[in-house]
């Protein structure tokens, strides 16, 4: 087609009647409205051509399809601008009604373009932002902070780009709102620049602060606290501990590890202190885990924690965490003071026993002597019969072994006695031992046997064939049982009761022996049976009122009980238990 339009003569692009006219100007330098202008007129002195040739036709044909070619790709260039333009809109849209704050910045930190949510939070219309330095709106104008994230913003050369965070404070005329700043590099026609995502999470900063306040809060009624205290998590874990246990660690030489605690397994130090000393550890691991899996309420125990300066005791206590949280807290409370206080009164009460005992023996002292007096007379008797076999016309040495043996029996019927009454009235700590409950009660009988015999009153023991072996202090048992039946015989001997009995009566149960000392005196004053076992309390004039009120400790302290109830048919019963503790 080229090569046609070459052979043609230069056609005038003004209407003509088919005559040469002038050659057109370089089209490089005509409009697109002129080339269509001039395409027309083209056109139009070609269909008025009347000696047009086959080459011209041709040409014509080609100028057409031309035509068509162009009068598309215009169309299709209409089509692509007007999306174009769509997409910008839309574009512009979804920046500037967004439900987040986009805002744009250069390496200065001024504002390049902002949408309506961050101008809102900034407090400024759209339109006044831009070309302000957003410094301008941070509380106390952190501007080093801004800039040190713009710097790392546009220092960063990651593909894609690395995303930066930032948390500022901003102006606002009723609270300062707390913005997170979350930015990227772009590239843009004006070169690059940085795109920042403004997000307002004043709610979740301050529901933040008000979690911390509540930490703090809690932290400080744990450091308030005295004892020893951690938090648990379900595994064991330790969450938290107060400022008493971090001293503890501090004065007994503990790790930095051990003084701060947090996310230590409990449990696995329990057991390793469990493995390595021996009895001395109380199991507590099994019953912390116990009650983190809330098998039990609450678990204690007392253990021993010796310091080189002086020996110290402790109580833990483990309760399961509260609500819905899983978990425990471990109190470990100082109890030395109330240990020693309880050694201090053991003593003191050990003494006082031993006073009653003494006191005891006083009373049964007339009754004692005649019950020496029965063998040693009876050993005397032996004597002068043995002497009359050794001479004189009635000698018979066979016999006077026999005499001897029956000196030997009354001796020892004597020694018997005075060692019971030796055992009775040592002074000594409590000791526990496995003993024969029939044994220790029989044994108790025997000793106070020859004052009821005195005063004319039976004793009686009732009880079953076999009584188990039972684990306690056998002397501390006789004195509460001496104590209550002493009592009885006064009792009855001073109301001049005609049946006068007492009955000590034994009656096992599953976990303890219960004594039942029943007597057939004058009863008790009514609506008075506790005031009894009051210190100098008593309803004798002789009496000084400490007899009940030690029984009544002694027995407590064997892990027993001791009360008064009045006989439904007549005098007094006292009951006393001892647990059933067999080894």
């Amino acid at each position: 087609m080229r090569d046609k339009m070459r052979k043609l003569p230069a056609v005038s692009l003004a209407a003509s009647d088919g005559g040469e006219g002038e050659r057109p100007a370089e089209t490089g330098l005509l409009d697109k409205g002129l080339l269509r202008a001039q395409f027309q007129n083209l056109i139009a002195a070609l269909n008025s051509a009347r000696l047009a040739n086959d080459a011209t036709q041709s040409l014509m044909l080609d100028l057409r399809s031309h035509q068509i070619e162009l009068e598309m790709q215009g169309h299709e260039l209409c089509k692509s601008q007007e999306a174009l333009e769509t997409s910008r809109d839309h574009y512009a849209s979804l920046f500037q009604d967004a439900p987040v704050g986009y805002v744009v910045f250069d390496a200065a930190g001024m504002i390049r373009a902002i949408n309506r949510v961050a101008a809102a939070l900034l407090g400024q219309p759209a339109d006044r932002l831009a070309g302000c330095p957003f410094q301008r709106f941070l509380v106390g104008r952190r501007n080093s902070a801004f800039l040190a994230h713009l710097r790392a913003v546009f220092a960063d050369a990651g593909v894609p780009p690395a995303a930066f965070d930032l948390v500022e404070r901003l102006h606002d005329a009723s609270r300062a709102r707390v913005v997170r700043l979350r930015s990227i590099r772009r590239e843009s026609a004006v070169g690059t620049e940085c795109f920042t995502v403004l997000l307002d999470i004043t709610a979740e900063h301050e529901a933040e602060e008000r979690r911390l306040a509540s930490d703090r809060l809690r932290q400080s009624v744990l450091d308030a606290l005295p004892a020893q205290i951690a938090v648990l998590d379900p595994a064991g874990h330790i969450l938290a501990v107060n400022r008493a246990w971090r001293e503890f660690a501090d004065e007994n030489g503990g790790a930095d590890v051990l003084r701060d605690a947090i996310n230590l397994n409990y449990l696995d130090i329990c057991e390793r202190a469990e493995q390595g000393a021996g009895t001395d550890v109380p199991p507590a691991a099994a019953g912390i885990r116990e009650v983190i899996q809330r098998r039990r309420p609450s678990f204690s125990v007392e253990y021993p924690c010796h310091s080189r300066q002086q020996q110290r005791w402790f109580l833990m206590n483990v309760a399961p965490l509260g609500g819905e949280l899983n978990g425990a807290v471990v109190v470990h409370m100082d109890i030395t003071e109330r240990r020693q206080a309880e050694e201090a009164a053991r003593r003191a009460r050990d003494a006082i026993a031993q006073v009653d005992r003494l006191n005891a023996v006083g009373i049964l002292a007339f009754s004692l002597i005649h019950e020496l007096l029965q063998p040693l007379s009876a050993a005397g008797f032996f004597c002068n019969a043995a002497s009359q076999l050794v001479e004189g016309p009635n000698a018979d040495p066979r016999r006077l072994i026999q005499v001897i043996a029956r000196i030997d029996e009354q001796v020892r019927r004597t020694g018997d006695i005075m060692e019971r009454l030796r055992s009775f009235l040592r002074g000594r700590q409590m000791q526990k031992i496995v003993v024969s409950a029939e044994q220790v009660f029989r044994h108790a009988l025997d000793l106070v046997q020859w004052f009821a015999s005195d005063h004319g009153v039976q004793l009686r023991l009732v009880a079953p064939a076999e009584l188990p072996e039972i684990l306690t202090d056998p002397v501390q048992v006789e004195q509460v049982l001496v104590n209550l039946i002493c009592n009885a015989v006064q009792a009855i001997d001073g109301a001049g009761s005609t049946r006068r009995e007492v009955v000590v009566e034994v009656v096992p149960r599953p976990a303890e022996i219960e004594l039942i000392v029943t007597d057939s005196g004058p009863g008790l004053p009514a609506n008075q049976h506790e005031r009894l076992f009051n210190i100098f309390e008593s309803t004798r004039d002789a009496s000084l009122g400490l007899g009940l009120a030690i029984s009544r400790a002694i027995a407590e302290a064997l892990g027993g009980r001791l009360w008064a109830e009045p006989n439904p048919s007549e005098g007094a019963e006292f009951h006393f238990t001892l647990p059933l503790n067999r080894v």
